[in-house]
């Protein structure tokens, strides 16, 4: 069996005072796209993908909802730098469920 060694190390706790945002799952409709050939009746049954993200809601308006999966800290523990960014536009938007940290 593999051990692992355990590094010990101080982690930040993520709250609304590192990163004053929501924190979200968004579901979402996206397009659909087959390049197989089909018969005409099956290429007439496709429907739009419906895709779910969860992270931060960053930004939210009548153009756009950008939400951001990750996040990393500097030495101090204070933010650093985001990534993972879903920019989905207002109009594909669903549902959005906030979620408690």
């Amino acid at each position: 069996m593999n051990k692992r060694k355990i590094i010990k190390k101080n982690l930040p706790i993520v709250t609304k005072k590192i990163l004053d945002a929501s924190y979200v799952q968004i579901w979402w409709e996206d397009i659909n796209s087959n390049p197989a050939w089909l018969k005409l009746e099956e290429a007439k049954s496709s429907k739009p993908t419906v895709c779910i993200s969860t992270g931060w809601l960053i930004r939210e308006d009548r153009e756009e909802h950008i939400v951001v999966a990750d996040v990393n800290f500097e030495d101090n523990g204070t933010l650093g730098d985001v990534g993972g960014i879903t920019t989905i536009p207002s109009k594909n938007v669903l549902k959005i469920k906030r979620i408690k940290l």
